[in-house]
């Protein structure tokens, strides 16, 4: 069976704004990693009312990040409560796209802070747990960092390929682990973060001084 496609929710500014709120930040990535449930599971499962996480479900379904599945009767829901799954694996969103607008500005100000922070607190949890961790993982543990030069267009070749590479990987190891119950029983969840974090001479005003000075 082939391994279905990475499936990305492309963000446009209605869907940015609406995203760019914690809760509903917490309520997307619980469905992505714990599959399909209800508004009482997931208020239970993040510390808040059935009431709160009810509403900010009905948003994002609105803006198409969820999706209502449909005749699911497992698990723990009550009564005829709807059942709730990701309707995506990813969200992604240009940057430079939101500029003009201040509200997608500063919906996409927060977005990307909340997203930079989350990936500090994934690195201090596991810096926390790294002498736990068994000889084979922590072997295979890894933090490095680049120094490239480069022109924007050469950075965004090596952005696509590094993506690719991921999505071929993530291909290749889902069959892998269907077709070994002794893999899958040892794999577990590795997280990877790519950043691509442009240094000195980027800014307008670096760009604007270089023109004046020609």
């Amino acid at each position: 069976m082939a391994t279905p496609p990475l499936t990305v929710k492309v963000l446009d500014g209605d869907a940015l704004k609406a995203l760019a709120h914690p809760l509903r930040m917490r309520l997307v990535a619980a469905l992505r990693y714990h599959g399909p449930a209800t508004a009482t599971m997931l208020g239970e499962r993040l510390g808040e009312s059935s009431g709160s996480t009810s509403y900010h479900l009905r948003v994002l379904a609105e803006h198409g990040f969820i999706e209502e599945v449909p005749g699911h009767a497992g698990g723990r829901g009550r009564g005829r409560e709807r059942w709730w799954r990701a309707a995506h694996d990813m969200t992604s969103w240009a940057s430079g796209g939101f500029r003009d607008d201040p509200d997608e500005k500063a919906a996409e100000d927060w977005l990307a802070g909340y997203v930079g922070r989350a990936a500090v607190e994934w690195i201090d949890d596991f810096l926390a747990r790294r002498d736990s961790l068994t000889p084979e993982w922590l072997g295979v543990s890894d933090q490095s960092d680049y120094q490239l030069t480069m022109t924007p267009e050469q950075a965004s070749a090596l952005l696509t390929d590094i993506h690719a590479v991921v999505a071929r990987h993530r291909a290749e190891v889902i069959e892998a682990l269907e077709a070994d119950g002794g893999a899958a029983a040892r794999a577990r969840p590795v997280q990877m973060l790519v950043y691509a974090l442009p240094g000195e001479g980027t800014t307008v005003d670096d760009q604007e001084a270089a023109e004046e000075r020609r």
